[in-house]
């Protein structure tokens, strides 16, 4: 399939909205429509990304860069940016089709840990698992809107950890959800306020023996999720700080992170 079987440059009567609708719709029409349409899409293609598998079910894909000479920076390494495109591209896209043409998602804030330069290649593995899913649209059903955090990592060839991508997406019926006044998902911390208690728990626990605290942080940023972070810090500030669970709770620590 080629991008100028879709959209006819010598159009000249239809608008570019009505273009991007028409795209938009025929790759959203299957998986494997999908993974071509992207993999043709001229960012990503130019940058050597490539999504190599969609699963029938758009529960998994496997997105992987090639390096070449055209798309190296001067150090001959990935490009962050191209990195971070990587698993912004294809997360939201994967909700976005196991919801279905009802909802609409995209980004609402990310952040991104570089470890090791992508010298060889890099790839990335994206898991929607169904139970993350039906929480997803519980969550809707009940608050009108959803903002979920994904966690990811992007590994080279010998399956060395490159980077650690966090998203916080956001899934709302198409048109608008109408939110409550309350939202119940938003009463239980999760994501980006968890690795916030984490930064706030290892200053306050280790701000007098700088060496610890540094070391704690380095360790913290090499953490696949931020539920991992939160758990990895309580129990240094347990085992290292001598701080008990009564410290913790003041921090909003909810108690599945204390044992």
């Amino acid at each position: 399939m080629k991008l100028k079987n879709i959209i006819n440059p010598q159009n000249r009567t239809t608008k570019p909205l009505s273009l991007q609708k028409r795209l938009v719709k025929r790759m959203m029409s299957s998986p494997d429509s999908l993974r071509r349409i992207l993999n043709l899409w001229p960012p990503l293609r130019a940058s050597g990304i490539r999504i190599t598998e969609i699963t029938a079910d758009a529960s998994y894909a496997k997105i992987v860069w090639n390096r070449t000479w055209k798309n190296v920076n001067m150090h001959g390494v990935a490009f962050g940016g191209t990195l971070f495109s990587m698993a912004d591209v294809m997360i939201g896209t994967l909700l976005q089709r196991r919801l279905g043409s009802g909802f609409e998602v995209w980004t609402r804030s990310a952040s991104f840990q570089y470890l090791k330069p992508g010298r060889n290649g890099v790839n990335i593995e994206v898991e929607l698992s169904d139970e993350l899913v039906e929480w997803v649209l519980h969550t809707i059903e009940e608050d009108g809107y959803c903002n979920v955090p994904y966690s990811c990592m992007l590994k080279n060839p010998d399956g060395e950890v490159a980077s650690i991508s966090h998203q916080e997406l956001h899934a709302r019926p198409r048109g608008g959800g109408k939110r409550t006044a309350r939202p119940k998902h938003a009463s239980k911390p999760r994501g980006y306020i968890l690795e916030h208690m984490a930064t706030a728990i290892a200053w306050a626990a280790f701000s007098e023996t700088p060496e610890s605290l540094t070391t704690l942080l380095s360790s913290m940023r090499r953490m696949p999720s931020q539920a991992e972070q939160l758990r990895h810090v309580c129990a240094k500030a347990k085992e290292e700080a001598g701080w008990d669970d009564a410290q913790l709770h003041k921090f909003g620590v909810p108690g599945e992170y204390l044992s």
